[in-house]
């Protein structure tokens, strides 16, 4: 999908909770084979990430700093606050939030392919940079727009 069509499915569910799906190439080690992540996830968009309650609280009491400029001043929005734009490259990137559902965030699933068959995590492991083995769920991320499969 490109980012228009992104954008005009997600303008309607403005804070709600949406399936979102993506894959992407993974970043592997030299001499490694293609690896293929597919995510699907729940998350919400159209979210100011200045406005979430623990960004406020954060700031306030002197936790963590204010809002950094996108890729250190490499980004721009080029539709607040759905998509972002690196302005070196031209690509756009969807800006999406982690569902929380009952102040639980949602699970977000991945999946890996090596050679087109869906495999472990374990399986594939030894072949990823180590950028590509985090298991952390950050508040806000960002997905390229053109590895975006469906929204809804």
């Amino acid at each position: 999908m490109n980012a228009s069509q992104i954008v005009e499915s997600l303008k309607g569910h403005k804070g709600q909770h949406l399936r979102v799906a993506w894959q992407r190439q993974c970043k592997t080690l030299k001499g490694a084979p293609s690896i293929q992540k597919r995510v699907v996830a729940f998350v919400r968009t159209g979210i100011d990430y200045a406005n979430l309650a623990k960004v406020k609280a954060g700031i306030a009491n002197g936790e963590r700093g204010p809002i950094a400029p996108i890729w250190n001043g490499k980004g721009e929005w080029a539709e607040f606050p759905f998509i972002q734009r690196h302005k070196e490259t031209g690509r756009e990137y969807v800006r999406m939030f982690p569902a929380v559902f009952d102040n639980l965030k949602s699970p977000i699933v991945s999946e890996y392919l090596l050679r087109g068959q869906v495999v472990d995590k374990q399986e594939v492991a030894p072949f990823l940079q180590s950028c590509e083995l985090r298991d952390t769920s950050p508040d806000c991320f960002t997905v390229k727009a053109d590895d975006v499969v469906s929204v809804g």
